[in-house]
């Protein structure tokens, strides 16, 4: 049988998630999609029917916030009517409103007041996609958009008082609680866009997280965005080098603007080791991201070639080394272009069949290619500027 505690994370039966699985996209008519909810009570008392002998039904006091309506709704709902999901992320501080029943109101008042805070549900509702067919064009296509409505507002805490309910154990049962609640309730206020004007409200402690500062990590990265800076930062996952034991457990980016996203604080980078441009979330990159981890280019990158300065210097195979990263534009056998960080396992010479010339290949794990062996001719090289103190960054650098 699942247990239940206040603070845990539940939605109606015939909601589309389960468990640790919240990766699911929502077709058909998302509005019919009822909110993830957090629970804020329970009462399971301990009692029995006396005519069927049954203890009485778990009831669960379930919050949630309507976008539509504006406002936070509770409802009391039956424990076997809904399941708990479990949160795999999330970037509010959690931890610092678990055990503040063992703070007195005063200290919680001093350290808590005019802190941000919003519902601990805010990354389910945030994530939650739903698809839908755009013929726009003439073409049956699945585009995607994000479901927010349910979305909760950050908030201001104004004010902190006690509960007027208490928490109630059985009078039978050793320990046995028969009504579990928040000790602290925090009134809240937040602009509200359906009433345009602010409203407030008591919410409980428990199903709140606080919204972390993060004007210090701003200011620094935008001084980096300004400087033109580069950033060294671990991968999610490691990436191994074919035939080889050696693991890539960092990329190089280059942040070029923030991006806020509801409740915290984005990094859009271009990733030098996928080629593209992705966004990180400031928590993500660094757990203390200081002015040191800036790099000038011309610390990450060295020599381009070809080169026209005073004498040209054009792309040959002496400019490569053995164990070597290098960024190169290449040019494949159907014309197409594109840019990738290799690392040089050795040269081959070979000769081409189709023009009867003498080639050689460089063998390279390539890191577009999450590290496979790939073979690139050099004269199909348009472009190479070695990485300076490749195996240092991309192999041990935050590792």
């Amino acid at each position: 049988m699942i247990t239940f505690s206040i603070g845990d994370f539940v939605c109606l039966q015939n909601h589309p998630y389960f468990n640790k699985n919240q990766n699911i996209k929502i077709a058909a008519n998302a509005e019919m999609t009822p909110p993830i909810m957090i629970v804020g009570e329970i009462l399971n008392k301990d009692e029995y029917n006396p005519l069927n002998g049954r203890q009485s039904e778990i009831q669960l006091r379930c919050y949630y916030y309507s976008t539509k309506d504006g406002k936070y709704i509770d409802k009391w709902i039956k424990a076997e009517q809904i399941k708990k999901l479990e949160s795999d992320y999330t970037y509010l501080d959690i931890e610092k409103l678990i055990n503040i029943e063992n703070f007195d109101l005063e200290f919680l008042k001093e350290s808590l007041l005019n802190k941000l805070v919003c519902i601990k549900s805010v990354d389910f509702e945030l994530n939650k996609k739903k698809i839908f067919i755009d013929s726009s064009d003439g073409i049956r296509t699945n585009k995607e958009n994000n479901h927010l409505e349910f979305l909760p507002p950050v908030m201001t805490v104004i004010d902190i008082v006690k509960n007027k309910e208490e928490k109630k154990y059985s009078s039978t049962k050793e320990s046995f609680v028969e009504k579990d609640l928040s000790k602290y309730m925090f009134k809240c206020k937040w602009y509200n866009p359906k009433t345009s004007s602010y409203s407030e409200e008591l919410i409980p402690s428990v199903i709140l997280g606080i919204v972390k500062n993060q004007t210090s990590d701003l200011e620094i990265i935008s001084s980096g965005i300004n400087e033109n800076g580069y950033i060294i930062i671990d991968l999610k996952n490691d990436v191994e080098l074919e035939d080889s034991s050696r693991l890539v457990g960092n990329t190089i980016i280059k942040p070029t603007e923030l991006i806020f996203n509801h409740y915290y604080y984005k990094l859009s980078a271009f990733d030098y080791m996928k080629q593209r441009t992705a966004s990180y979330p400031l928590g993500d990159i660094r757990k203390n991201v200081s002015l040191d981890d800036f790099t000038q280019k011309a610390i990450i990158f060295g020599q381009i070639y070809p080169r026209y300065k005073t004498i040209f210097r054009p792309i040959t195979a002496n400019i490569f080394t053995e164990n070597e990263y290098y960024l190169i534009k290449y040019r494949d056998k159907s014309n197409k272009i594109t840019t990738r960080i290799i690392k040089l396992i050795y040269k081959e010479p070979y000769t081409d069949q189709e023009s009867n010339s003498d080639q050689i290949f460089l063998v390279s794990n390539c890191l577009l290619r999450k590290g496979h062996i790939r073979h690139f001719t050099v004269s199909q090289i348009l472009e190479s500027t070695e990485i300076l103190n490749g195996i240092e960054i991309f192999e041990n650098a935050t590792s």
